[in-house]
Parts: structure tokens; sequence; C-alpha cells
């Protein structure tokens, strides 16, 4: 038997196939979404007191959701919280991983962090138990940070600038006092710039006139200098003449040296000529008178 149907009863059913495929759509969007559809491993912790952790709060890495709490419930004097993780961060979980309850704020939703282990360490495989750690309390975090302690160093500071600020506004004190002194030396070096200046001064006005007198004598030089390049080639000639005339200087004194021998020589056979007149008779009596001559004065002469 051949079931017909007519065209509203086609349209109806087109209607609801397609109710069904969107709402299978929007079951896979809200699941994905979810994480209903992701791979998870379970794992265990236990806890001293629950720190208000609920069902459904977050498990964290780094700061990054990598799962959230199934269950909390009271196991004889613990608190054991069932934790289910990503599948590809369990890994990152082993044994000497850490889990501690933590929260955004002190009045916000309280998460559960884990600090994940070195890769040296065994891993902890699906239903194994992570270390944990107990949240630290308000008094515990003052007891960590001597709150007493530090505020009576803090009231010893104030007091401390306070009594700083008395010295300060004192006339009489440190400060007042140095600030005199400060003010006398400035005013003393204030006196001495001003006659250092008052010699710069001088010496300025006096630049002009030096350079002056500086300009003339290079001057001078300058001629002196012209002078002596002009004369330069004189005196080289000069000096040639003298060192040919000191190489004939040998030669001259020989020459005199033999002329005053020769010399030496005829005064003395001069003398002997006329030693031999004088003792001729026919000379010796048309001689006029005069002091005799000794003989062998030829020979005394030099």
């Amino acid at each position: 038997m051949i079931v017909r149907y007519d065209t509203r009863e086609k349209v109806v059913g087109a209607f609801m196939l397609a109710i069904l495929v969107l709402l299978v759509f929007s079951v896979v969007a809200i699941g994905r979404s979810k994480d209903w559809f992701r791979e998870k491993v379970t794992y265990y912790t236990n806890f001293k007191e629950s720190y208000n952790l609920e069902k459904n709060a977050a498990v964290k890495l780094f700061n990054a959701d990598i799962g959230k709490v199934e269950a909390v419930s009271l196991v004889g004097n613990m608190v054991h919280v069932k934790m289910s993780v990503f599948a590809e961060y369990a890994p990152r979980i082993r044994q000497d991983s850490i889990a501690t309850v933590q929260s955004v704020n002190y009045i916000g939703n309280k998460y559960i962090a884990i600090k994940p282990g070195t890769p040296i360490s065994p891993q902890i495989f699906e239903g194994g138990e992570v270390v944990s750690q107990e949240q630290q309390s308000v008094s515990d975090i003052l007891a960590e940070f001597e709150v007493e302690k530090t505020a009576k160093k803090v009231i010893r500071a104030v007091q401390d600038v306070s009594d700083v600020a008395t010295l300060l506004k004192d006339p009489d004190g440190p400060l007042f006092s140095a600030l005199t002194s400060i003010n006398h030396s400035l005013t003393a070096v204030e006196v001495r710039v001003g006659v250092i200046l008052d010699s710069l001064a001088v010496t300025v006005d006096k630049v002009p006139r030096t350079v002056d007198l500086m300009d003339r004598d290079l001057k001078k030089v300058y001629e002196i200098g012209v002078e002596i390049e002009r004369n330069l080639d004189a005196l080289k000639e000069i000096l040639a003449n003298v060192e040919k005339g000191s190489r004939k200087v040998p030669a001259l004194a020989e020459t005199t040296a033999r002329g005053i021998e020769e010399i030496r020589v005829g005064v003395g056979h001069a003398d002997d000529v006329v030693q031999s007149l004088k003792r001729s008779l026919l000379i010796r009596g048309n001689l006029p008178p005069g002091p005799m001559v000794q003989g062998g004065d030829a020979e005394s002469r030099p």
C-alpha cells in the first residue's frame, strides 16, 4: 500500500526535520564550547580544608584552564577533590607537581592551580593523586611578613623623620648653619670671581697691543731672514776662499822661512866682505872715523 502525503504534510515533515537538524547542531556547538566531547583524564588531590572550593571550579596550569573540578567530598578528616583534566595536558602532570587552591582575589571564586613537574619526574597516570599544598591563611601571611615588627620599624622611621624635620626647622640647627656658611662662601666666591673678571678684562684690553707688537717683531724676523738668505751665497763664497787660503798657509810659511834663512846667509856674507875690506891697508886709511863694529855681528842677527 502506497502512502501518499499531501503538500501540507510534506511541509510539516520538512519543518520538523529542519528543527531536528538545528537541534543536533546546537547540541554539538554547545558541547564543543563546554568541552563535552574532549577527552579527559581524572586525577585526585586532598586538602585539610575545602577553602570554599565548589564543583565545576576551574583547574588551571600557568593560569590557563586545563580542566575542572568534578566533585568535592569529605573523606575522613580530609577534603577529597576529583579533577578532570584535558588529555593533551596530562603529560605535564608528574610526581613532583603540586596542586593549590587559589583565587583571583580574597572574595573571588576559588580554583585549583597546578604547578607542573620537571621532565625527569615520572608522569602521574589516570586516577593518580596529585600532591597538594595548603593555602596560606591571612594569619599565616601576616606571620610570614612579620607585620608587627614591620609596623614598629615604620613607627620608628616616622619618629626619626619627625626628629629630622624638627632639627631642620630650628634656626640655630645644622641646616640653617650650613645655609649661612654656603651663603658666605658664595659671597666670597662672587668677590673673587669679580676680581678675576676685572683682571681678565684688563688682559683682554692688552691683547691687541701685544698682538701688534708680535706682528711687528715677526715682520722684522722675516726681514732678517730674507737678508740672511740674500747674504748666504756671499758667506758661502767667503768660507770657500778662507778654506782655499787655509790650504796655502803651510806653503807660504815654508817659503817665508826659506827667504829669512837666505837673508841671514846673505847678511853673513856681506859682513865677512866688510871685515875683509876693513882689514885691507888701502881701504882702512880712507874709512871715516866711527864706532868700532864688533866682529860676529852678522851672526847674532836673527
